[in-house]
């Protein structure tokens, strides 16, 4: 697949008046494709749309289910169904009702020797039915609950598989049968023979795939990690291909309502088996039911989820098994041949049909029904059915003709303007493709969307789309070839640009400095910050480490306030700030620092005059946005300024020294003596704290007297006052 580099520089300009940043989206991958939805076009593993061939709807049918099909030499089709038992004959594109079981379902038919052979369930017989008349007769009855297969062998018998017992049976054309095999799984659930006469035998329950000769002996070939083999096919080279599923069939299902004489009926055949056809250990009851469907109202996510895994097998002449394909959330119910050599993989809940190829597997087509689950090719042409409802497809010879694609509708996360698009492919020129734009603002496209735009066959043009939060493209090819593909389609939009937000403000306590782990190591200025325990004088040493984790260090310096921030921008745009300061009640604002990319910034206010000041903080988006910046604003945010220490004077009263404390801005906060230069002792105030501007404390005069007393306080702010006490 080409991969071609996008440039960028003519789309980026057609949205200077917007902003300098678009945004792409690209769909490129089969992921992306797959997310989306088509009809007529192939997805393939490599990431390719291209033309799918034609499919055509011949048949629909009242039944929900079509199980099964077989082809007879004429050309005629048969096609077995549930939940009555029915079997249909498609002549041409003529569908007729054939012949009616008494048993609800049919999962198996197959055409040998002039007759149409039908395996019905639960409890079932294998019917041979003439092919014109449309009468039947019982065949062969393998006492079993459920016919899963019919095989017509080389040697002219027919291999039948059953479950919930797990045997295989080989019936001669007289209709007398044997166990061939008796299985460890509770279901044989798929069989194909190989051009050496023995049979490849998918199970379920424990997921194996058996290997098992002409005379009955057998080996297991491989213990998938998934519980049921739902299909084996052998291609025309003898490799063979097998489906392993993760839902095992249920065991325990009560089956299908039926009436109390056919209830009867089913017991008395169950109470005639013979004991040497004892049940497995561990097994349930003979009543089971396969339920193919979900819940038709739901969505096709709800649908999905309720979807398990599976993965396709490989099966070399050799007996050596190698998983090919892996599929999440689809369930694989057929697999057969197409034409050239391909193999064809029918799956659920989203009917799926996909051609593998050289390794190479690709989505050819999709189904309305939910479930894709037979696929049969004869003389070139290959017919589809499905369930919910049952329907017949034929896949023609063609490609198909109105092919349409259409991505997932891309949320942009904002109200946005689309620009211009560009396709990358094969063989797409002159006309090749069609692409149309549609917009909306809800998350699932509905009448308040924009119509489609106008087809567009040029591989770059500008999108015709109104402004809004999700858009949708569809592609079209008005002629289809089989050389050509697109391999990606990109989108050019641009967010409108909304305003950035202060989500947060604020003012650190007095002295607080929050310094970044990139402040330089070196030169460093030494402060004075450590007290000396042991006396009045302060130390070198270095302060304790005291941080935050989001701000940076935390350190203290008189006189300096810190102030942090935050905001944010919802389109991603890189913001700029801007601080300004003023003093309470007057009129302008000064600067104090512009064009900040940081989120806090810390000042001295030891060169401002005491009082309360008020800050306004702005913040723009013009980086991203030069031509039309948005900006946000907040403003009053209020801090004091403190640069005058306590004042103290000290009286004595009888044997008390009285010291009193004021302060003409900031509470008093730690207020101590020492006495002849010892270890500073902390005072109490009067009233028990220390909370106001005008505190007083107490010294007993005997503990003072004849020594050097130094009264110091400091105030909320780190100013610090001192006074000596001269005792008379």
């Amino acid at each position: 697949m080409r991969r071609v580099l996008f440039v960028i520089a003519a789309i980026a300009a057609a949205f200077n008046a917007f902003a300098v940043a678009p945004q792409f989206w690209r769909v490129n991958s089969a992921e992306d494709f797959l997310a989306g939805e088509t009809e007529g076009f192939a997805i393939t593993s490599r990431g390719e749309l291209r033309p799918a061939p034609a499919m055509k709807k011949i048949a629909t049918l009242t039944d929900p289910f079509v199980l099964s099909q077989t082809t007879a030499p004429n050309g005629d089709r048969f096609v077995g169904t549930g939940n009555d038992g029915k079997i249909y004959r498609l002549r041409g594109e003529e569908l007729k009702l054939f012949y009616t079981a008494p048993e609800p379902e049919i999962y198996a038919v197959a055409f040998r020797d002039g007759a149409l052979y039908a395996g019905s369930s639960p409890n079932g017989k294998v019917y041979r039915i003439d092919p014109e008349s449309g009468k039947g007769t019982v065949f062969y009855d393998p006492k079993s609950a459920y016919i899963w297969a019919i095989a017509p062998l080389s040697n002219g018998d027919l291999a039948v598989a059953t479950g919930v017992e797990g045997k295989l049976f080989r019936v001669t054309p007289k209709g007398e049968g044997k166990v061939l095999y008796d299985s460890t799984d509770t279901h044989v659930r798929s069989i194909a023979e190989r051009k050496d006469g023995s049979i490849l035998a998918g199970g379920s329950g424990k997921g194996r795939i058996y290997e098992i000769a002409a005379n009955g002996s057998a080996r297991a070939l491989f213990d998938s990690p998934l519980n049921e083999i739902s299909a084996i096919y052998v291609d025309t080279n003898g490799v063979g291909w097998a489906a392993g599923v993760s839902n095992v069939l249920p065991s325990s299902v009560p089956a299908k309502a039926q009436p109390k004489n056919q209830q009867q009926q089913q017991q008395q055949q169950q109470g005639a088996q013979p004991s040497g056809d004892a049940k497995k250990e561990g097994e349930a009851t003979a009543n089971v039911e396969v339920s193919f469907s979900f819940d038709d109202g739901g969505s096709p996510a709800a649908a999905a989820s309720q979807a398990g895994s599976a993965e396709v097998y490989r099966i070399s002449a050799d007996g050596f098994v190698e998983s090919v394909r892996k599929f999440d959330r689809e369930m694989i119910y057929a697999i057969s041949g197409g034409n050239n050599g391909t193999v064809l993989i029918g799956t659920g809940p989203n009917g799926r049909i996909y051609e593998l190829k050289d390794g190479e597997l690709a989505l050819i087509a999709t189904t309305p029904e939910k479930q894709v689950v037979s696929i049969s090719s004869s003389n070139s042409t290959t017919f589809i059915t499905t369930t919910n409802s049952g329907a017949v497809y034929r896949l023609e010879n063609g490609l198909a003709q109105n092919a349409e694609f259409r991505s997932v509708a891309k949320d942009v996360e904002r109200f946005s303007r689309f620009g211009h698009y560009r396709i990358i492919g094969r063989n797409l020129a002159d006309g090749g493709v069609g692409v149309s734009f549609r917009s909306g603002n809800t998350r699932t496209p509905d009448t308040t969307w924009s119509s489609w735009s106008t087809p567009q066959s040029t591989i770059e043009g500008t999108v015709t789309a109104p402004a809004a939060r999700y858009v949708q493209w569809k592609l079209t090819m008005p002629k289809p070839a089989n050389d050509a593909a697109v391999d990606e389609l990109t989108l050019g939009y641009i967010n409108r640009n909304v305003a950035p937000e202060i989500d947060a403000i604020a003012v650190q306590d007095p002295a607080v400095v929050l310094i970044g782990s990139a402040y330089p190591a070196s030169p460093q200025v030494v402060e004075a910050t450590n007290p000396d325990e042991y006396g009045i004088f302060a130390s070198l040493d270095n302060p304790r480490d005291r941080s935050t984790p989001d701000q940076g260090k935390r350190v203290f310096r008189k006189g300096y306030r810190t102030v942090t921030w935050r905001a944010s921008d919802d389109n991603g745009d890189s913001l700029r700030y801007s601080l300004a300061f003023r003093q309470k009640g007057a009129a302008n604002w000064l600067r104090l620092r512009d064009n900040m990319d940081e989120t806090q910034l810390n000042f001295d206010t030891s060169q401002l005059p005491d009082g309360q000041y008020e800050l306004r903080l702005t913040v723009t988006d013009a980086t991203d946005n030069p031509d039309a910046p948005l900006t946000d604003t907040k403003e009053g945010v209020e801090f004091l300024v403190d640069n005058r220490p306590p004042s103290i004077s000290v009286s004595e009263k009888g044997d008390d020294v009285v010291v009193h404390i004021t302060d003409d801005a900031s509470p008093v906060g730690k207020v101590e003596y020492s006495a002849d230069a010892q270890k500073w002792i902390r005072m109490t105030p009067t009233d028990g704290i220390a909370d106001s501007r005008d505190e007083t404390y107490v010294l007993k005069r005997n503990a003072v007297a004849g020594k050097f007393v130094i009264v110091r306080a400091v105030d909320g702010y780190y100013n610090v006052g001192t006074q000596a006490i001269t005792l008379r």
